[in-house]
């Protein structure tokens, strides 16, 4: 037992906080209950360890998530859809060529966006994308977020879609030219 906050706190704190939202967790713990797993799970443990266990056990499953996630060089670090460029290394966004300056917010959100074209996203889930898990702000925050990063992005601005009720999404163009 960890002696001031537990392992589900450090978990959130993790995924809450951009430096170390990417980072791989193993939750080494004393509960064994299936729901504890589905929480630690459900919080973002990329895998869930219970004690008593073996140390040559547990190596060769850290092993094992870091072969499944490592990543080369400069992959993934780019994004691109309709002339909409991130480039996640360096933090910058082009638009038809043109260099934006977005807030680490719309940034957020735009990357959350263009990750899943077609998708549609929750208010909810873009002001935790966008703001931390732990933001307390009203639903219709992400609104204007949405209008600042529509208004930046200028003529590409109709990426962005409304979803009436719903939330967001980043137009598919190449599914909807699609001959149906």
């Amino acid at each position: 037992m960890l002696p001031i906050i537990d392992g589900i706190d450090v978990c959130r704190r993790l995924r809450a906080d951009a430096t170390t939202r990417d980072m791989l967790i193993v939750m080494l713990t004393a509960k064994a209950e299936e729901l504890d797993e589905l929480v630690g799970f459900s919080l973002g443990a990329d895998d869930y360890v219970t004690k008593p266990f073996s140390v040559k056990v547990l190596l060769e499953r850290i092993k094992a998530l870091l072969r499944r996630t490592r990543k080369e060089p400069g992959d993934g670090d780019v994004i691109s859809c309709h002339d909409v460029v991130i480039d996640r290394s360096r933090h910058r966004v082009t638009s038809q060529g043109k260099l934006l300056e977005l807030t680490r917010s719309e940034f957020r959100l735009l990357e959350t966006l263009i990750r899943q074209p077609g998708r549609v996203f929750q208010r909810s889930e873009l002001i935790d994308a966008a703001l931390g898990d732990d933001a307390i702000v009203m639903e219709r925050t992400i609104d204007v977020h949405i209008r600042a990063l529509r208004s930046k992005l200028g003529d590409n601005a109709v990426v962005i879609e409304t979803v009436r009720g719903v939330g967001y999404r980043f137009r598919d163009l190449d599914v909807e030219d699609q001959p149906g």
